[in-house]
């Protein structure tokens, strides 16, 4: 039969066992340590492998970034506010803004690889694909390095020829403002046969005899064979079409190559005319000679 006065030295001696066994089979220290140093690793891990897949996303934006920069068939205008200049304006900057990001993507790897060397030794694998990873990345980095300083060293001859083209295109502007001002320039006078004559604008011809029946010819005036602009009076003749006649109660004459059919002024049979001359086609009008001759009669 049991004895009641033992009870409580069992009630004792369980506990306790309990507590050696449970002390028995907990981690130690050591395993503590170790178990913290693992999961440190593994949180380091992680942390690099995200790291290394945003800077593969990031290497691979910037290759599509630059694959959407083209200069073929580039054209560069002098006109600043043209759509084509502002196209250039945009490749430029966004060249820019690639060169940064890639100065800044090298920086990032730079960090990443040295966090990869002190990954913990017991990661060598990881460690190993890390750095080689970081590597490929480096080596794409340094292609679109290339490939930038391409297009920057294009748009910089770009932009040199931008300037010459320029150039040339100002000289050619004011040479067509020149043949354009030349081309449209003509020259008149008006004055009495007298003035005309010792001014030396006009010559007298004639006066021969024509096959020995007429008797002698009478004399005609015709233009000097030498004109000096200087005597005349300049204008343009898309700009003027009508010349006012200084005495509007005389009679006039045409003495220079100019047919009267272009004219809009009304001309006799005799082929004169007065108050003032207007040009009803100028083209037509001038073709023949700039220098037109108007004489007074007297």
């Amino acid at each position: 039969m049991f004895s009641p006065t033992r009870r409580p030295a069992t009630r004792v001696a369980v506990p306790l066992l309990t507590a050696l066994l449970v002390g028995a089979c907990g981690p130690s220290s050591e395993e503590r340590e170790r178990a913290a140093s693992l999961e440190e690793a593994a949180a380091q891990r992680d942390s690099l492998i995200l790291e290394v897949a945003d800077l593969g996303r990031f290497v691979s934006d910037i290759g599509s970034e630059l694959a959407e920069v083209s200069l073929e068939g580039s054209q560069y205008t002098v006109i600043a506010e043209s759509p084509a200049q502002a196209t250039r304006d945009s490749i430029i900057a966004k060249v820019q803004h690639l060169n940064t990001l890639v100065h800044e993507t090298r920086s990032r790897l730079e960090q990443s690889r040295r966090r990869v060397s002190g990954l913990s030794a017991r990661s060598d694998s990881l460690q190993d694909l890390l750095a080689q990873t970081i590597t490929n990345y480096e080596r794409m980095l340094e292609t679109q390095r290339e490939t930038i300083a391409t297009l920057t060293a294009r748009i910089d001859t770009l932009e040199i020829t931008n300037v010459q083209l320029a150039a040339n295109v100002d000289t050619l502007s004011a040479t067509v403002d020149t043949l354009r001002a030349e081309a449209s320039t003509v020259y008149y006078v008006v004055g009495t046969k007298d003035e005309l004559l010792e001014r030396g604008i006009v010559e007298e011809e004639g006066g021969a005899r024509f096959l020995f029946i007429f008797g002698k010819r009478g004399k005609t005036l015709v233009p000097a064979r030498d004109i000096d602009p200087t005597a005349f009076t300049a204008l343009d003749k898309y700009a003027v079409t009508r010349i006012p006649l200084p005495d509007s109660t005389a009679q006039y004459r045409i003495a220079s190559r100019h047919p009267l059919e272009h004219l809009a002024s009304p001309v006799d049979d005799d082929g004169e005319l007065a108050g003032t001359l207007d040009i009803a086609a100028p083209d037509a009008f001038w073709r023949n000679s700039r220098f037109l001759i108007v004489v007074r009669d007297s």
